[in-house]
């Protein structure tokens, strides 16, 4: 199984291949993640992690476009990003978008993928309260009424490509 580790930092998944653009990282490939295609034959890849990177990126929908090339059909893809109303989502300039459960339904709009998992995450404080399964069970209402009352952590996506 050939796993891609995209924006891997210095905490590569391991037994994966990594790509990222800091000289100073784990990764096996040195690439600007904003430059498409990424240096990776096409339909190559088995499972990507994308933790804590899309909200870096210059144009999410062509990184996903560039994930479903580089993906086998059957490929998954796990995608982690902070949820706008986490203050980690602020607090790094280099951070261009804010997500929401709705963005990547808005980005997947026209990319053939299905959809695994689609979730909001939250701190272990709030996880005791039910707000996680009111949150994924309602997402609109909580977005629009429970969100900086109970703030979210991440927005996680699990996408597959489709087997043909």
């Amino acid at each position: 199984m050939r796993v891609l580790d995209i924006g891997c930092a210095a905490n590569k998944m391991p037994d994966a291949i990594g790509i990222d653009i800091n000289p100073q990282s784990q990764a096996d490939i040195l690439h600007d993640l904003n430059l498409y295609p990424y240096p990776i034959e096409e339909g190559s890849i088995d499972k990507i992690y994308a933790k804590h990177i899309i909200e870096h990126l210059d144009n999410p929908r062509s990184f996903l476009k560039e994930i479903r090339r580089v993906l086998k059909p059957g490929g998954t893809a796990y995608i982690e990003t902070p949820h706008f109303s986490c203050r980690v989502a602020y607090s790094e300039p280099e951070h261009k978008l804010f997500y929401s459960y709705f963005m990547f339904t808005e980005l997947l709009k026209g990319i053939d993928f299905k959809v695994l998992l689609q979730e909001i995450t939250f701190y272990k404080t709030f996880r005791a309260c039910g707000i996680r399964y009111l949150a994924n069970r309602f997402p609109d209402t909580y977005e629009r009424f429970w969100t900086y009352l109970f703030p979210a952590e991440n927005v996680i996506l699990e996408i597959q490509r489709p087997s043909s």
